[in-house]
């Protein structure tokens, strides 16, 4: 229970981040608490990676950096790893004792830690979002205090004994929820290839990909590829998609996502949760080409319980690397098996939960009032 006689607008902080699968289901929360409160104040506080302004410049939310370093920094500098969460902790304690928000919402990662100590030791309410089949390790330790909003039930099974957990699944961005709920067809009309290399992109993604087309040019005529390659791989990609004559559109990030969303027919990315989620949303079968050293090894975990169903398809290097991997094998046979791909969408619709944002704002309230 939190107490509040300020007559501010209530403000609600999210705390983490570092990639865009963290990022992307806070936004969606924080949208739909502005939708539901239209004069509550939001703000993000994140790691300081590039990728999370990038995120966050066009919703208008206010931002911030609470540097703190990574676990794997700890081994090999225990003080410097030890010394920059205190700052962070002392430094969460100070904004939460200065600007009083009803609620902290922790988004993963090591930069959620500091406003989750703070939370517990302020009394303030906080919510934690777990996306991955298998809770990180920053979720795992702040579950012993905080409810977690998981999205696969069997998430669970890793968290303490004593954690509260609900399974809400991911939260999606408005437009992606109401391109779900629009249930359009499978376009086919041009059928568009949808590559995806994770907010960061990925050089594995980008050469098995672009050697794929390489060799089934003939077999990819009158598809469209809508490729979205991070900082690396753009002129190589376009460079072979221009010499195989194959349509196409390639950009480091596209700002747009839901529009590309909207006109896939196929798509191949990483594992990470929020991408399975707006493609389980949508209903876009997949070949999914899991993270090689991904914490815990959840792409593949998280990959493999969509394979399971038959909505996706995993392509992996056989010794779990990050050499390309050879996509023609699997690519090949769904170019011209329309109603495997459809059958597919079926599959990956089940898994769609559109309406996760609100169930994590419902809980939310339970917690502040």
């Amino acid at each position: 229970m939190s107490d509040h006689t300020d007559t501010k607008p209530p403000l609600y902080i999210f705390a983490g981040g570092g990639t865009g699968g963290h990022l992307a289901p806070g936004i969606a929360v924080a949208e739909q608490l502005r939708c539901e409160q239209s004069n509550c104040r939001i703000r993000f506080v994140g790691s300081g990676r590039p990728v999370e302004q990038q995120m966050l410049e066009p919703t208008g939310f206010d931002y911030s950096a609470c540097e703190t370093l990574p676990l794997n920094v700890l081994k090999r500098r225990p003080h410097r790893f030890v010394l920059s969460h205190w700052k962070a902790f002392r430094e969460a304690r100070r904004v939460i004792g200065q600007d009083r928000p009803a609620a902290i919402i922790g988004l993963g990662g090591f930069a959620s830690v500091p406003f989750g100590l703070a939370a517990r030791r302020s009394g303030v309410p906080c919510v934690l979002l777990e996306q991955n089949t298998v809770p990180g390790k920053a979720n795992r330790w702040l579950s012993r205090w905080h409810p977690i909003c998981l999205t696969f039930k069997d998430s669970a099974q890793h968290l303490p004994a004593q954690a509260i957990s609900h399974v809400t699944g991911n939260p999606l961005r408005d437009e992606i929820r109401q391109l779900a709920l629009s249930n359009q067809p499978l376009p086919f009309n041009p059928p568009t290839l949808l590559v995806l290399g994770g907010s960061l992109g990925s050089r594995q993604v980008n050469e098995s990909v672009t050697s794929a087309v390489d060799r089934l040019a003939s077999e990819l005529a009158g598809w469209h590829i809508v490729h979205q390659t991070g900082p690396d791989g753009e002129d190589d990609a376009r460079a072979t998609y221009s010499s195989c004559g194959i349509s196409h559109e390639v950009a480091p990030f596209f700002a747009d996502l839901p529009t590309r969303l909207a006109t896939a027919t196929l798509a191949i990315a990483r594992a990470g949760a929020t991408t399975l989620a707006e493609l389980a949303a949508v209903g876009i079968p997949a070949i999914l080409i899991p993270y090689p050293t991904a914490a815990d090894d959840h792409q593949t975990k998280n990959a493999q319980w969509f394979a399971d169903s038959n909505a996706a398809v995993i392509a992996a290097s056989p010794d779990r690397s990050f050499a390309p991997v050879d996509l023609v094998s699997v690519l090949l046979p769904l170019l011209t098996d329309r109603q495997r791909l459809l059958d597919m969408r079926d599959a990956m619709k089940t898994f769609g939960r559109p309406n996760a944002s609100a169930e994590v704002v419902a809980i939310l309230k339970l917690l502040i009032d």
